[in-house]
């Protein structure tokens, strides 16, 4: 029988893991770069470096693997940048405005591109949701201005919404859930997209010239585009949400980049296989894992703990909650950091999964059963073929995502959007097979090594 009091405490830190993004002053948040040894690894110094030494605009693409801390490290740059009363800063979360399984075109992106701005001045109180801040129905308008049929688009009848049940066009729920609306959008905008990329880098102008006249000549505006990366399909269109999200920042650079604005868009962590082709941005920066292995000297090699990676993991789990309570010792939270590989979100999967069983079984939990957690990690991570098994043992040796042989880069794409591969930084950026499948990939590729030989003995 657990005792009220373990109960209440394993529930406290249950919650306490869940995975969401802090703000710096959350006594559960870590500054991961404070440490003069990761000082240069900031992302948030590295992106609001360029913010200021940029006269006009910027704009850059952040990167990493979900469930490394980039919305956290997004909040500690709001609040770093609005330290200085020029800047406004506004978050804009791309889930709230488009389908996250469906191809995303340039159209239906700058429409949600638009209306999150406007949305997110109007709720973080700098502008009022007035005729000249409110997108959606300027948007409405607009369309009427190029002679585009409203009626045919359903945008006939304005819907109530907010407070007072006001009365607008409710464009954004559409674009979110309505497949049949942006079909019909993009259709109806094919000789009006130039136009249209006009009238946003326009709006988003009018944007700053309304936050100056309120709050004075030097302000700057700072719009960050956060879960992009989020954008991933599914079985069946895997592929063409992929080639959508390369084409979108490839092909369009430059209608992402908002005149007299400072943009910050998230992208997904593959998207850095085809950085040469997105030069329309300042800087593409990618939040790593944190490095709890140190790269094997030879391919093939023993891979060492890295005991300083490891201690940030401590600290960062400690915030949560006692881990010693929880684990009996340092050693069994320790075998969890490198099996997780210093991927966060995995680290507080197998945490969380062991406080349910401690709530049931009571503290410490048993290592057989920490040895179960990782088993159970293990189990999400086996999605490959012996083939591509040899591609990321090739990527493992290397550290390097240009493998000669490999003319698949939709597969390694999906293997660093799936974290089978991690990214790291250490000087540079380089790349590792996860750690809880480095012998299963090993193994496998051997064994696909052997049928090849035994194919050519034959």
């Amino acid at each position: 029988m657990i005792d009220p009091a373990t109960t209440t405490q394993l529930r406290q830190l249950y919650q306490n893991l869940v995975d969401q993004p802090l703000w710096p002053d959350d006594p559960r948040y870590v500054d991961l770069y404070a440490d003069p040894g990761w000082a240069a690894l900031d992302p948030v110094a590295r992106l609001a470096t360029r913010i200021r030494f940029s006269a006009i605009e910027s704009s850059q693409l952040f990167s990493g693997h979900r469930g490394t801390g980039k919305s956290t490290q997004l909040r500690k740059l709001q609040r770093e940048l609005e330290g200085d009363p020029t800047y406004k800063v506004v978050i804009c979360d791309m889930e709230d405005y488009l389908p996250m399984t469906d191809a995303v075109d340039e159209v239906d992106f700058m429409l949600g591109a638009a209306g999150a701005l406007s949305d997110a001045l109007v709720d973080a109180g700098l502008l009022g949701r007035d005729s000249k801040g409110d997108y959606w129905t300027r948007f409405v308008d607009w369309l009427r201005g190029q002679r585009i049929d409203v009626e045919q688009l359903g945008l006939d009848a304005k819907v109530p919404v907010g407070p007072g049940a006001e009365l607008r066009f409710n464009v954004k729920a559409n674009l979110k859930s309505d497949a049949a609306f942006r079909e019909r959008v993009r259709e109806r905008m094919k000789l009006h997209v130039g136009a249209f990329r006009a009238e946003v880098h326009g709006f988003a102008q009018d944007c700053v010239k309304w936050l100056r006249a309120e709050h004075g000549d030097d302000t700057q505006l700072v719009v960050i585009y956060d879960s992009i990366e989020h954008l991933r399909g599914i079985t069946t269109n895997e592929r063409a949400v992929a080639e959508s999200v390369e084409g979108l920042f490839r092909g369009h650079g430059d209608a992402l980049r908002f005149p007299h604005v400072h943009t910050i868009y998230t992208v997904p962590p593959w998207l850095r296989l085809h950085y040469a082709g997105t030069d329309g941005f300042d800087s593409y920066c990618q939040i790593p894992c944190i490095k709890v292995r140190k790269r094997a000297p030879d391919p093939g090699g023993q891979v060492q703990p890295d005991p300083a990676g490891l201690d940030v993991l401590w600290r960062v789990a400690g915030k949560r909650g006692d881990m010693q309570w929880l684990l009996r010792d340092r050693a069994a939270f320790d075998e969890l950091a490198l099996a997780c590989g210093g991927y966060l979100r995995d680290l507080f999967r197998m945490l969380t999964d062991l406080t349910a069983h401690a709530a049931l079984h009571g503290v410490p939990v048993a290592g057989d059963r920490c040895r179960l957690a990782i088993e159970e990690l293990r189990s999400a991570y086996q999605g490959f073929t012996n083939r591509q098994a040899v591609w990321l043992q090739a990527i493992e040796d290397s550290g390097r995502l240009d493998i000669p042989d490999l003319d698949d880069q939709h597969t390694i794409a999906r293997f660093l959007d799936t974290h089978v591969l991690l990214a790291y930084r250490n000087g540079e950026d380089w790349y590792a097979v996860h750690p809880v499948i480095r012998e299963l990939v090993a193994d496998r590729a051997a064994a696909w090594h052997r049928a090849q030989r035994g194919q050519a003995e034959r």
